[in-house]
């Protein structure tokens, strides 16, 4: 492989990279909106002056934030071997681009002495690492970071499941359970977080209610009260 190809391939996949890191960042800010606007659903239910349950009301109209969801959770992850691997993509490799590219054509009738030497190292040091990436299949790691399209056959019944986890990403409410959402409710007289939450049912007809409870309680409780 002679000195263009080496550049041409380390440029190629220091601008993969790039790509690779910028879609990855869409994908978890698209995912931090979808967890932000599900959360901001919650609805807090109390016992005995405390909150007892936080419940998502779930329907069809959340599909697209649980499917944004998932597919940051299913994005490969980059672990510490990872990490090593690209790392040299996101700043000895451009640099090493731009010594050359300060000497590159007309430029280098005008460089320095120093300029020239930068650049004579670059040559080196990019000739072995594209040696090494191309031994270590680099091109493929990148090809498994780089996220998917958005996961088929999401629904709301995968809300606490591994693809979406709400369940761990909201460890911190308690215990999560996914039940269907009673059809109706009761016309007893409650509290007001019990009141909001059934105005809510009632409006949005949601199909499955994600509960997280406080122990000791469990949404067989929550269920109860709703009903009662």
């Amino acid at each position: 492989m002679d000195t263009q190809q080496i550049v041409a391939s380390a440029r190629n996949w220091a601008d993969y990279h790039a790509q690779v890191q910028a879609q990855r960042t869409l994908v978890r800010l698209e995912a931090e909106r979808a967890l932000a606007d599900l959360k901001a659903a919650l609805l807090p239910v109390s016992l005995g002056g405390e909150v007892a349950w936080r419940v998502l009301p779930l329907g069809p109209d959340d599909v697209a934030a649980l499917r944004a969801v998932s597919r940051a959770v299913t994005m490969a992850p980059i672990g510490e071997d990872v990490r090593e691997t690209i790392a040299q993509l996101e700043d000895a490799v451009p640099e090493a681009l731009a010594d050359l590219d300060a000497v590159a054509g007309a430029r280098r009738m005008l460089a320095g002495a120093a300029a020239k030497e930068a650049a004579a190292d670059a040559v080196e040091f990019l000739t072995e690492y594209v040696e090494w990436g191309a031994a270590e299949g680099l091109v493929g790691t990148l090809q498994r970071l780089a996220p998917g399209p958005e996961p088929d056959g999401i629904a709301v019944t995968d809300a606490l499941a591994a693809r979406v986890g709400l369940a761990a990403v909201w460890r911190s409410l308690g215990t999560a359970e996914l039940v269907a959402a009673p059809a109706v409710v009761g016309t007893s007289s409650a509290a007001g977080d019990v009141a909001a939450l059934r105005a809510a049912i009632a409006a949005k007809a949601p199909t499955h209610l994600a509960v997280f409870s406080v122990a000791p309680r469990v949404a067989d409780g929550l269920l109860a009260v709703l009903q009662a």
